[in-house]
Formats: C-alpha cells, sequence, structure tokens
C-alpha cells in the first residue's frame, strides 16, 4: 500500500473510533488529527471538512451492514416468510451488538438534516445515497418468493412493506441504541425485546392465513 492510502486508511480508521465514542457533534477535526498522529494541514490534505469525514466513515459502516445482510441473506433456507423472519432476527442480533454503531448513525442522520447535508462534498454525498439503499433487494426478493410459495398474503404492497420494515426497523434501532435505559423504566422490556416483538407483528401481518 502506497504511503498516501495509508495515511488515508489511518485517518479513517482513528475519525471512525472517535466519532463512535465521543459522538458526531462533539467531534472537531484537531481531535481526529491528533488521534493519527497528524498535523491539521496534513489532515485537510485528504479531507477538507469534518462533515466529508463522517460521510466516509457512514458509508464504510453501511457497507458492512450490506456485506452481512448479503451473507445471511445467502444462506436462508425455507419458504419466503422463514427467509424473511430469520433475516430480521439476524438483523436484530446485528444491531444489539452493535449499539455505539447504531447511535453514531442516528447521530449522523440528526446532524445532516435540511441544508446542513450540503456541507457535505456532492461526491461523498452520491456515494452515500449510492450504498444505503443496497439492501431493499433482499427484503423485495423473500417477499416475491412468500408470495409465490403462499407463505405471504398476496394482498400487499411490496413497495411500501419495503420502505416500512426497513425505515421503522433502522429507527428504532438508533432509538434504542441512544434510550435504552429510559426505554427500560417506560415499558419494563429491554428496546431489543421491543424490537423483537415489532418483527413478530410485521410476520402475522404478512402470513397467509390459510
Amino acid at each position: 500500500m502506497e504511503k498516501k492510502e495509508k495515511t488515508r486508511e489511518t485517518i479513517l480508521s482513528k475519525a471512525r473510533e472517535i466519532f463512535l465514542k465521543k459522538g458526531l457533534f462533539d467531534v472537531i477535526m484537531d481531535d481526529i488529527a491528533e488521534e493519527a498522529g497528524l498535523t491539521r494541514r496534513t489532515l485537510y490534505r485528504y479531507f477538507a471538512t469534518k462533515e466529508d469525514l463522517a460521510f466516509e466513515t457512514t458509508i464504510g459502516l453501511i457497507d458492512e451492514w450490506n456485506s452481512y445482510q448479503k451473507e445471511v441473506a445467502s444462506g436462508l433456507q425455507g419458504s419466503g416468510l422463514d427467509r424473511l423472519e430469520t433475516f430480521l432476527g439476524k438483523l436484530i442480533e446485528y444491531m444489539s451488538d452493535r449499539l455505539d454503531v447504531m447511535r453514531y448513525l442516528g447521530e449522523f442522520d440528526f446532524y445532516f438534516k435540511g441544508e446542513k447535508e450540503s456541507v457535505a462534498s456532492e461526491e461523498e454525498r452520491e456515494r452515500f445515497e449510492g450504498v444505503i439503499l443496497e439492501s431493499d433487494d433482499l427484503l423485495r426478493e423473500m417477499l416475491e418468493r412468500g408470495i409465490g410459495d403462499k407463505s405471504i398474503r398476496d394482498q400487499i404492497d411490496i413497495p411500501l412493506t419495503i420502505a416500512t420494515i426497513s425505515n421503522v426497523l433502522w429507527s428504532f434501532a438508533q432509538r434504542v441504541a441512544a434510550r435504552d435505559s429510559r426505554i427500560i423504566r417506560e415499558t419494563g422490556y429491554r428496546g431489543v425485546e421491543l424490537i423483537a416483538h415489532q418483527v413478530s407483528l410485521y410476520i402475522d401481518a404478512l402470513k397467509e392465513n390459510r
């Protein structure tokens, strides 16, 4: 690996560590430069803003998420409904083992709202859009398989169902990562239990009644 590429990888690695530890709002470029053992001037030669680094970090985290989903999907067996239930269960496990990542991603969504999104470079924003919806095709395949084998009722709106599962599950996991202790006090249940119950409600709602 060339020195320039190695330095860039070091920056990204240290940025990820500090973002997950301190949170996106509390990190400044000086923190990242210090952790990477670089001067601010050198850091800015690689990344012009903290926002560019945040987008690059998030793209890396979502790439890992997408790779995990594809790995799980490739080993699924049974009916479409069985596959969907197993798949969503595995995603819950993945999320619950990475609460620091989910907390950071929740901060990322909140930080880049409205006009703030334009602070990052157009290139970073385009790359982000390119990875964020990759998993939708996996859900679509399971739903279509389930309709075909009659384990899932055929009256569902597939695009709406995919968008609901993806967005609600993702948002719920982010809230659990940020506020699990409060959720326990308010409800008496751990957040991950509520997410798992939510998935069971999805499965029951999609099931073909025979």
